[in-house]
Protein backbone atom coordinates (compact mmCIF):
# COMPACT_ATOMS: atom_id res chain seq x y z
CA UNK A 1 0.00 0.00 0.00
CA UNK A 2 1.24 3.48 -0.89
CA UNK A 3 0.28 6.98 0.16
CA UNK A 4 0.37 9.19 -2.93
CA UNK A 5 0.28 12.89 -2.19
CA UNK A 6 1.43 16.16 -3.73
CA UNK A 7 1.24 19.85 -2.81
CA UNK A 8 -2.32 20.11 -4.19
CA UNK A 9 -3.86 17.05 -2.58
CA UNK A 10 -2.13 17.99 0.68
CA UNK A 11 -4.14 21.24 0.71
CA UNK A 12 -7.42 19.33 0.50
CA UNK A 13 -6.36 16.80 3.14
CA UNK A 14 -5.36 19.61 5.50
CA UNK A 15 -8.67 21.42 4.99
CA UNK A 16 -10.60 18.21 5.58
CA UNK A 17 -8.72 17.63 8.84
CA UNK A 18 -9.37 21.23 9.87
CA UNK A 19 -13.10 20.77 9.26
CA UNK A 20 -13.16 17.57 11.32
CA UNK A 21 -11.42 19.34 14.21
CA UNK A 22 -13.73 22.37 14.09
CA UNK A 23 -16.73 20.06 14.45
CA UNK A 24 -15.31 18.94 17.81
CA UNK A 25 -14.09 22.20 19.37
CA UNK A 26 -17.33 23.05 21.23
CA UNK A 27 -17.13 19.81 23.23
CA UNK A 28 -13.33 19.66 23.37
CA UNK A 29 -11.54 23.02 22.93
CA UNK A 30 -8.20 21.23 22.69
CA UNK A 31 -9.00 20.38 19.06
CA UNK A 32 -8.44 24.05 18.25
CA UNK A 33 -4.74 23.18 18.29
CA UNK A 34 -5.09 20.78 15.38
CA UNK A 35 -7.51 23.10 13.60
CA UNK A 36 -4.85 25.84 13.76
CA UNK A 37 -2.05 23.54 12.58
CA UNK A 38 -4.09 22.06 9.73
CA UNK A 39 -5.43 25.44 8.56
CA UNK A 40 -1.91 26.85 8.51
CA UNK A 41 -0.72 23.80 6.58
CA UNK A 42 -3.53 24.29 4.07
CA UNK A 43 -2.90 27.98 3.47
CA UNK A 44 0.85 27.41 3.18
CA UNK A 45 0.33 24.60 0.68
CA UNK A 46 -2.10 26.72 -1.33
CA UNK A 47 0.44 29.56 -1.42
CA UNK A 48 3.08 27.17 -2.77
CA UNK A 49 0.67 26.11 -5.53
CA UNK A 50 -0.26 29.72 -6.32
CA UNK A 51 3.26 31.15 -6.38
CA UNK A 52 5.13 28.35 -8.13
CA UNK A 53 5.47 28.96 -11.87
CA UNK A 54 6.66 26.61 -14.58
CA UNK A 55 10.17 26.53 -13.09
CA UNK A 56 8.74 25.78 -9.61
CA UNK A 57 10.83 28.53 -8.02
CA UNK A 58 8.25 31.09 -6.88
CA UNK A 59 7.78 29.69 -3.37
CA UNK A 60 11.46 29.22 -2.53
CA UNK A 61 13.73 31.53 -0.55
CA UNK A 62 15.36 34.38 -2.47
CA UNK A 63 18.79 32.83 -1.89
CA UNK A 64 17.58 29.48 -3.20
CA UNK A 65 15.97 31.07 -6.26
CA UNK A 66 19.22 32.90 -7.07
CA UNK A 67 21.16 29.64 -6.75
CA UNK A 68 18.75 27.84 -9.09
CA UNK A 69 18.86 30.62 -11.69
CA UNK A 70 22.67 30.53 -11.58
CA UNK A 71 22.62 26.73 -11.98
CA UNK A 72 20.31 26.92 -14.99
CA UNK A 73 22.53 29.59 -16.59
CA UNK A 74 25.60 27.41 -16.10
CA UNK A 75 23.70 24.42 -17.47
CA UNK A 76 22.68 26.48 -20.52
CA UNK A 77 26.35 27.34 -21.12
CA UNK A 78 27.26 23.66 -20.98
CA UNK A 79 29.16 24.00 -17.69
CA UNK A 80 27.17 21.33 -15.86
CA UNK A 81 28.86 17.99 -16.52
CA UNK A 82 26.91 14.73 -16.70
CA UNK A 83 28.12 11.17 -17.19
CA UNK A 84 25.95 8.67 -19.05
CA UNK A 85 25.19 5.58 -16.97
CA UNK A 86 22.87 3.72 -19.36
CA UNK A 87 19.29 3.74 -20.59
CA UNK A 88 16.01 3.13 -18.80
CA UNK A 89 13.18 0.78 -19.74
CA UNK A 90 11.82 3.36 -22.20
CA UNK A 91 15.17 3.59 -23.96
CA UNK A 92 15.88 7.07 -22.59
CA UNK A 93 19.48 7.81 -21.67
CA UNK A 94 20.20 8.24 -17.97
CA UNK A 95 22.98 10.36 -16.50
CA UNK A 96 24.60 11.22 -13.20
CA UNK A 97 26.26 14.49 -12.32
CA UNK A 98 30.03 14.35 -12.68
CA UNK A 99 31.04 16.26 -9.55
CA UNK A 100 29.44 17.77 -6.45
CA UNK A 101 29.50 21.27 -7.98
CA UNK A 102 27.38 20.01 -10.90
CA UNK A 103 24.46 18.99 -8.70
CA UNK A 104 21.45 21.35 -8.67
CA UNK A 105 20.88 23.38 -5.48
CA UNK A 106 18.74 22.15 -2.61
CA UNK A 107 15.19 23.47 -2.47
CA UNK A 108 14.25 25.54 0.58
CA UNK A 109 10.76 26.89 1.04
CA UNK A 110 10.46 30.57 1.96
CA UNK A 111 9.04 31.50 5.35
CA UNK A 112 5.23 31.51 5.39
CA UNK A 113 5.14 35.26 6.11
CA UNK A 114 7.24 35.86 2.99
CA UNK A 115 4.94 33.64 0.93
CA UNK A 116 1.88 35.53 2.16
CA UNK A 117 3.39 38.87 1.13
CA UNK A 118 4.11 37.44 -2.32
CA UNK A 119 0.40 36.71 -2.75
CA UNK A 120 -0.49 40.42 -2.90
CA UNK A 121 2.83 42.15 -3.63
CA UNK A 122 3.90 42.27 -7.27
CA UNK A 123 7.37 43.49 -6.27
CA UNK A 124 7.80 40.48 -3.98
CA UNK A 125 7.29 37.94 -6.77
CA UNK A 126 10.26 36.11 -8.28
CA UNK A 127 8.33 33.99 -10.76
CA UNK A 128 5.05 34.26 -12.61
CA UNK A 129 2.41 32.05 -11.04
CA UNK A 130 -1.16 32.83 -10.06
CA UNK A 131 -2.70 36.29 -10.15
CA UNK A 132 -1.80 39.04 -7.69
CA UNK A 133 -4.47 38.75 -4.99
CA UNK A 134 -6.40 41.43 -3.15
CA UNK A 135 -5.62 40.85 0.53
CA UNK A 136 -7.13 43.18 3.11
CA UNK A 137 -5.33 44.56 6.14
CA UNK A 138 -7.59 42.44 8.36
CA UNK A 139 -6.66 39.29 6.44
CA UNK A 140 -2.97 40.11 6.75
CA UNK A 141 -3.35 40.48 10.51
CA UNK A 142 -5.34 37.24 10.69
CA UNK A 143 -2.58 35.36 8.91
CA UNK A 144 0.04 36.85 11.23
CA UNK A 145 -1.95 35.68 14.26
CA UNK A 146 -2.55 32.22 12.77
CA UNK A 147 1.16 31.90 11.96
CA UNK A 148 2.17 32.89 15.49
CA UNK A 149 -0.26 30.39 17.02
CA UNK A 150 0.91 27.62 14.74
CA UNK A 151 4.56 28.32 15.59
CA UNK A 152 3.68 28.20 19.25
CA UNK A 153 2.19 24.74 18.83
CA UNK A 154 4.87 23.27 16.55
CA UNK A 155 7.70 24.63 18.69
CA UNK A 156 6.07 24.03 22.07
CA UNK A 157 8.46 25.02 24.85
CA UNK A 158 7.83 24.04 28.49
CA UNK A 159 5.16 26.53 29.56
CA UNK A 160 1.57 27.07 30.47
CA UNK A 161 -0.38 28.73 27.69
CA UNK A 162 -3.86 30.22 27.67
CA UNK A 163 -5.38 31.11 24.29
CA UNK A 164 -8.46 33.29 23.99
CA UNK A 165 -10.87 31.38 21.78
CA UNK A 166 -13.15 34.28 20.90
CA UNK A 167 -12.10 35.62 17.53
CA UNK A 168 -10.40 32.43 16.33
CA UNK A 169 -13.32 31.58 14.04
CA UNK A 170 -13.05 35.02 12.41
CA UNK A 171 -9.33 34.46 11.79
CA UNK A 172 -10.19 31.19 10.09
CA UNK A 173 -12.91 32.83 8.01
CA UNK A 174 -10.36 35.36 6.75
CA UNK A 175 -8.14 32.47 5.69
CA UNK A 176 -11.04 30.75 3.93
CA UNK A 177 -11.59 34.00 2.01
CA UNK A 178 -7.95 33.90 0.88
CA UNK A 179 -8.24 30.23 -0.03
CA UNK A 180 -11.38 31.01 -2.04
CA UNK A 181 -9.37 33.56 -4.05
CA UNK A 182 -6.60 31.07 -4.69
CA UNK A 183 -8.98 28.28 -5.68
CA UNK A 184 -10.83 30.63 -8.05
CA UNK A 185 -7.62 31.35 -9.95
CA UNK A 186 -6.94 29.13 -12.96
CA UNK A 187 -3.27 28.55 -12.14
CA UNK A 188 -2.63 26.92 -8.72
CA UNK A 189 -4.87 23.86 -9.02
CA UNK A 190 -4.79 23.53 -12.80
CA UNK A 191 -3.62 19.90 -12.64
CA UNK A 192 -6.53 18.80 -10.49
CA UNK A 193 -9.39 16.84 -12.01
CA UNK A 194 -12.87 18.32 -12.01
CA UNK A 195 -13.80 15.88 -9.25
CA UNK A 196 -10.86 17.02 -7.11
CA UNK A 197 -11.67 20.69 -7.69
CA UNK A 198 -15.30 20.08 -6.76
CA UNK A 199 -14.18 18.41 -3.55
CA UNK A 200 -11.89 21.35 -2.72
CA UNK A 201 -14.74 23.83 -3.18
CA UNK A 202 -17.10 21.59 -1.17
CA UNK A 203 -14.71 21.48 1.78
CA UNK A 204 -14.19 25.26 1.67
CA UNK A 205 -17.96 25.80 1.66
CA UNK A 206 -18.45 23.43 4.60
CA UNK A 207 -15.64 25.16 6.49
CA UNK A 208 -17.32 28.52 5.99
CA UNK A 209 -20.64 27.16 7.29
CA UNK A 210 -18.98 25.55 10.32
CA UNK A 211 -17.04 28.70 11.15
CA UNK A 212 -20.11 30.89 10.81
CA UNK A 213 -21.79 28.73 13.44
CA UNK A 214 -18.80 29.07 15.76
CA UNK A 215 -18.92 32.86 15.44
CA UNK A 216 -22.41 32.95 16.97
Amino acid sequence: MWLRIDERTDVVLSLDLCLRCLRLVRKEPGFWKWAIVSMHNAIQGAMVCHLSGTAHLGALTDKCIDAWLDWHERDGRGEIKRIKIGTNEQGISEYRFATAKDFPPDEKLADANVLFKRLYGQNNRRERGGAILSISTAQRESFRRLHDLRNGFTHFTPKGWSIELSGLANIFLDMVDVLDQISADSWPFRNMSEKELANLRKVLKELRTQLAGLCR
